[in-house]
């Protein structure tokens, strides 16, 4: 996945063959890897073939495609990174004490252009202070946690988040998600809608709910 956030081609074990029997390095798009596996497989039923997904419509949230898409974006003439303008809150006990996961899910998110809020507090001045008429977004990345208790969004937090959706908005601004769909979103090559990606923990349901 970093690869492919950072625009390098992926190349399946076929390409080492070729190489080895051609006595070179084969340049032949047969042997790149265009598809990452989501989570959902319901964006992965579109992975089909590159007529078929020309015709599909443009903002058609689909796995097929997304390697070559996220290099695209990564060295166009305006680079335009996949989590640029995304504000990043890891909400729940298990990120603190699985810290190789956090490290890891911290390095995505880094690399796909986003930033990573350390704490409850610091998302609720971002959700209160710079969401208004600006272009930042903000990602709620919850943990399973199935209590209020130990998943990290405080009443204050759930408060400013509800507020925000009080109010005229042109986009969606807050997104509460579960953790898989960071990963989804790299495959899929854009921002998804948080639809199937419900938390565990009530709280964190409820404000899913509104940014679904």
């Amino acid at each position: 996945m970093r690869a492919a956030l950072a625009g390098i081609p992926i190349v399946n074990t076929t390409w080492c063959d070729a190489c080895i029997a051609s006595k070179e390095i084969v340049l032949k798009s047969d042997h790149l890897v265009t598809s990452l596996p989501t989570k959902i497989p319901l964006f992965m039923k579109n992975v089909t073939d590159l007529k078929s997904f020309y015709d599909k419509p443009r903002d058609l949230s689909t796995a097929a495609f997304g390697v070559p898409s996220l290099a695209t974006c990564r060295r166009s003439v305006h680079e335009v990174l996949l989590f640029q303008n995304v504000c990043f809150f890891l909400a729940g006990s298990t990120w603190k004490r699985e810290t190789t996961r956090s490290k890891d899910v911290q390095l995505l998110v880094k690399e796909g252009g986003g930033s990573v809020i350390t704490s409850a507090a610091q998302a609720t001045k971002i959700v209160k202070d710079e969401l208004k008429d600006s272009e930042t977004r903000v990602v709620i990345l919850c943990d399973e946690s199935d209590k209020d208790s130990m998943c990290g969004i405080t009443k204050v937090l759930a408060k400013a988040v509800r507020d925000v959706y009080n109010r005229p908005i042109d986009q969606i601004p807050v997104l509460t998600v579960n953790s898989i769909w960071l990963f989804d979103s790299i495959s899929c090559s854009k921002i998804i809608s948080a639809e199937e990606y419900s938390p565990k923990n009530p709280i964190g349901i409820s404000l899913w709910h509104l940014g679904k």
